[in-house]
């Protein structure tokens, strides 16, 4: 099995801009610019969210600093306490009163619950972490708590990005330097997990976050900024929270989301805010969900053992699992026929080939075939700059020919080239660093490229680069595709607005 030594890093001070035909094009990081190489990313947004653009996070408390304290009476007490922190914090009030009845009741009633909430973490121990805690551990990107940037999604038909970041706020960038950038802001929308624009529409994104889903519909027309929370919709079930991934279906129809402490995956209806669940044994929440590219199966993990592809057409699924961990990262091939994958303690990326005529035709409760070994990550020495290690995050590019890993505590982003014959491989192509003590925290491929493929990462300083890979036959048909493709995106929408 191949490791991470065959890889080369750029001359020491160079930082690596692109790769053109197979030749990774490098410059002293002082002056590096992509575009002395290749113009194919001239029209992408340029952007690098600083902290002094971030809003503060309130508590919600800054207020009462304002008002003087002043003696009410119990009952009126206790009803601003339930309303302003709820019924708990209103039991711990009547519990510490000098009302001998009420006081004991309510200590009765918090042991009650007490106990409840022990026999929970029993049978559900991620209850025992608190939400941002807990998205962390279970994240997909990088340092989530203190990183800049926390999600990135391109849109599938045109250059326009949502970036998500720790203010937990979401900023619409696209290629019209001239266009106002919205802001997607609100208290409901409370530490972000993930992002997914929605397919055959030009408007609409969904949010996942501590507490549900937020479906945003942004009018590309508008010059508000700041759009309301009336533009969109929320989608919250009891006990489905920190929501941590969600994919839509190939025809955008519908969205699957998946959460920690919640051992249900539910398919939404979006429009009527209905539901469909899918309830299987193991693990006591689901932290990673994939829909394939060609919308037939459907990847899902537990945070234990257990992993599944789900059958579209009769949601029946078949059901793996690791050794020991769980799934930390995972990606589907643009045929929808491999799923690579990762776990949380071991270096080494693994490959299923999925047949149609042998998977989901057994009954037994697990598949005969086993993963195969592709490539191992472990940390290596390569000329002084340690590089590898466990994985964070896997993305592949919507041609099928590039793999982008991020580890969870080494600085470069590794690219493979991804080759089926004679049989299924991965080929080391090039890393990707940032600049001084910059991090990797996010990264994501842009869905439309035309010269070939292009990667983005969001680095911890908040700036986003991005990493064209361009092949010269595709860059010739570019022209004579593109006038076909604007004429296609300016009809469609047109029939939306």
């Amino acid at each position: 099995m191949r490791n991470l030594h065959d890889f080369e890093l750029p001359n020491d001070g160079e930082i690596s801009l692109c790769e053109i035909n197979g030749r990774i094009h490098s410059m002293n990081y002082d002056y590096a610019n992509v575009n002395a190489f290749t113009n194919t990313v001239d029209n992408f947004p340029k952007i690098h969210i600083t902290r002094d653009l971030l809003h503060p996070v309130s508590s919600g408390d800054e207020g009462k600093a304002l008002f003087i304290h002043v003696d009410v009476s119990f009952l009126k007490q206790l009803t601003q306490v339930y309303y302003e922190q709820g019924f708990i914090e209103a039991l711990h009030t009547a519990s510490s009163h000098n009302k001998v009845l009420i006081s004991k009741t309510a200590a009765i009633i918090l042991d009650v619950l007490k106990n409840v909430q022990k026999v929970r973490l029993i049978l559900n121990p991620n209850l025992r972490y608190s939400g941002s805690n807990l998205i962390s551990q279970f994240s997909q990107t990088r340092n989530w708590m203190n990183n800049t940037i926390r999600c990135i999604a391109w849109h599938p038909y045109c250059a326009k990005v949502a970036v998500a970041t720790c203010d937990d706020s979401i900023r619409i960038f696209s290629s019209d330097s001239g266009t106002v950038v919205p802001l997607l802001r609100c208290k409901q929308q409370k530490h972000i997990t993930c992002l997914s624009w929605r397919p055959l529409s030009n408007t609409e994104i969904a949010v996942g976050h501590e507490n549900g889903i937020i479906v945003w519909n942004i009018d590309s027309n508008s010059l508000v900024a700041r759009p309301s929370i009336s533009n969109a919709t929320i989608l919250q079930r009891p006990n489905h929270r920190a929501v941590m991934s969600i994919a839509w279906s190939a025809g955008g129809d519908k969205l699957v989301s998946v959460a920690a402490c919640d051992k249900t995956i539910y398919v939404w209806d979006v429009e009527l805010d209905k539901t469909c669940s899918l309830k299987r044994p193991g693990g006591s929440g689901n932290i990673l969900v994939k829909w394939s590219p060609t919308g037939e199966k459907l990847f899902s993990c537990t945070n234990g053992l257990v992993f599944r592809v789900w059958d579209c057409r009769n949601w029946e699924c078949e059901r793996w699992s690791v050794l020991n961990g769980r799934i930390q990262a995972a990606c589907w091939s643009n045929c929808g026929s491999t799923l690579l994958f990762a776990s949380n303690n071991e270096p080494i990326i693994y490959g299923v080939i999925i047949k149609n005529d042998l998977v989901f035709t057994s009954d037994s409760d697990s598949s005969s075939t086993q993963a195969m070994p592709m490539f191992d990550v472990s940390k290596v020495d390569i000329d002084g700059v340690i590089v590898g290690g466990l994985v964070q995050c896997m993305e592949s590019d919507p041609k099928g020919k590039r793999l982008a890993v991020l580890f969870q505590d080494t600085n470069c982003v590794a690219i493979f080239n991804i080759v089926r014959q004679p049989g299924l491989q991965l080929i080391p192509s090039s890393l990707v660093m940032g600049l001084a003590e910059e991090k990797p925290s996010a990264i994501s491929f842009i869905q439309n490229f035309e010269a070939g493929t292009c990667l983005t990462v969001g680095w911890s300083s908040g700036r986003i680069q991005y990493y064209p890979i361009i092949y010269t036959d595709l860059a010739c048909s570019t022209e004579a595709t593109q006038s076909i493709n604007v004429s296609l995106y300016n009809s469609f929408s047109s029939q939306i607005f």
